[in-house]
């Protein structure tokens, strides 16, 4: 899927602001900040309301660990664990995982996620699963359940596993496009028809932070009048 590139995106917001504002103080670096908590949010929004695969991403060989000793908080003594690979949506009922999968045996000719996968629990629903034969956690039949950033497995302990597949809907790494400027240029990982709402929605932002007084000196440096008061959109947005 064809996408404009992320340094397009802020640029253009960029040079419509000090169009329209010629002493415009906001940076490349704020823009680009306040364009991806807004493309997070429009983006999740826009995977909620859609059953589609266009914005999953599968990492193959994610470690699985296991310790011989706890460590608090969140490192559990003989239990087997996976840090996600990637930030992920915080979606109702995990379901920013779309799926973690292993192959039983080795099997180099079964593809990963369609032969065991995990299903989901949470710490406190777990225990139910114990009091029946069909769904007590079996290495056949495994369950996941997600602490932080860390996926707990059930029903593995006694079988070696030492990777899994995982499905994602990963959010933006904001560290990573302030580290990496290369990102900026790669294809961005947004509904393109929604690039119109997230530019009118980071200006309306913008336009506002320029219209905060940056000291209590009226020396006409600032002309606020100039800065426009309207929003380009509405309290309550069309529903995209």
């Amino acid at each position: 899927m064809a996408s404009a590139t992320l340094r397009y995106i802020i640029q253009d917001i960029h040079t419509a602001l000090q169009q329209n504002i010629d002493d415009a103080k906001i940076t490349l670096a704020q823009v680009l900040f306040h364009t991806l908590t807004i493309a997070d949010r429009l983006k999740l929004q826009h995977i909620e309301k859609r059953d589609s695969g266009v914005f999953l991403h599968i990492y193959d060989d994610v470690p699985v660990v296991k310790t011989d000793t706890g460590t608090n908080p969140d490192i559990i003594r003989n239990r087997h664990y996976l840090d996600l690979p990637a930030s992920v949506y915080d979606m109702d009922k995990d379901r920013g995982i779309s799926y973690i999968s292993y192959v039983q045996f080795d099997d180099t000719c079964v593809p990963p996620f369609t032969f065991v996968q995990f299903s989901r629990t949470t710490p406190s629903q777990a225990q139910i699963l114990y009091m029946t034969d069909e769904e007590t956690p079996s290495p056949s039949n495994p369950y996941f359940y997600m602490v932080g950033t860390k996926a707990y497995l059930l029903g593995t302990e006694c079988i070696s596993l030492n990777k899994v597949e995982v499905g994602l809907y990963s959010s933006f790494n904001i560290d990573e496009y302030f580290s990496a400027s290369c990102l900026l240029d790669e294809p961005f990982d947004f509904p393109p028809e929604l690039i119109t709402v997230l530019r009118r929605e980071v200006l309306d932002l913008d336009r506002f932070i320029l219209m905060v007084p940056r000291d209590l000196v009226n020396d006409g440096a600032n002309e606020l009048d100039d800065v426009p008061k309207s929003k380009l959109i509405s309290v309550n947005p069309q529903q995209q």
